[in-house]
């Protein structure tokens, strides 16, 4: 949750720390989120629902958000940027998209995870069949992976897979989250019913 530190400490709120929080009529109207049909991260916020509380439990939650939604963007990060300029109080975002756009830029905003668990994303790579230049696309792999490769990670407040590279200070570590157990493959495979559901359920 990206929220903006300006909104929340001038009403003496609590910042949310839960899904549940979300839901507050303090924030009516006043929540951003990418559309779950266009972007990764939004698509990965409905699974993780879905997979935390159960189809449709997770349903009749998103209809009870809707309620606090300002706009849906097209963009996952986007809220994050509005979140900090104060055109809304809260994002729902990547925490590192949160960190990169908002608060190491100087947005006021502040980094909260829910308490209940969350879902995640893990960036990969893949060498594509029949691909021209297959041992250059080897090369450019082993070099991701290497520590000079993973080092780059630093600069999107990412975390790296090799156990050599550095860890940028501030970024946000799953030992520190309640993460879910996240079933990506089952996210995949459900995404495009479940994308249709939203939009009969939701009408965006």
């Amino acid at each position: 949750f990206a929220s903006n530190t300006e909104f929340f400490d001038k009403r003496n709120l609590p910042y949310p720390t839960s899904w549940q929080d979300l839901l507050r009529p303090e924030l009516r109207k006043n929540i951003s989120l990418a559309y779950p049909y266009t972007s990764g991260t939004s698509y990965t916020v409905l699974a993780t629902l879905v997979q935390l509380m159960g189809e449709d439990k997770a349903f009749a939650y998103w209809a009870e958000l809707s309620k606090n939604i300002h706009h849906y963007n097209s963009s996952g990060s986007a809220c994050v940027t509005q979140a900090g300029l104060g055109e809304v109080a809260l994002g729902i975002a990547f925490s590192h998209d949160v960190i990169v756009k908002g608060v190491d830029k100087g947005y006021p905003v502040k980094l909260t995870f829910p308490k209940e668990g969350t879902g995640y994303e893990i960036g990969a790579m893949a060498l594509v069949k029949g691909g021209q230049e297959l041992d250059l696309a080897k090369k450019f792999i082993d070099y991701m992976l290497s520590k000079k490769g993973q080092d780059l990670m630093k600069n999107w407040f990412r975390i790296p897979l090799n156990p050599e590279a550095e860890v940028v200070e501030g970024a946000a570590k799953a030992a520190d989250i309640n993460l879910i157990n996240f079933n990506e493959v089952w996210a995949g495979q459900n995404k495009e019913r479940l994308i249709e559901r939203w939009r009969d359920q939701v009408g965006q």
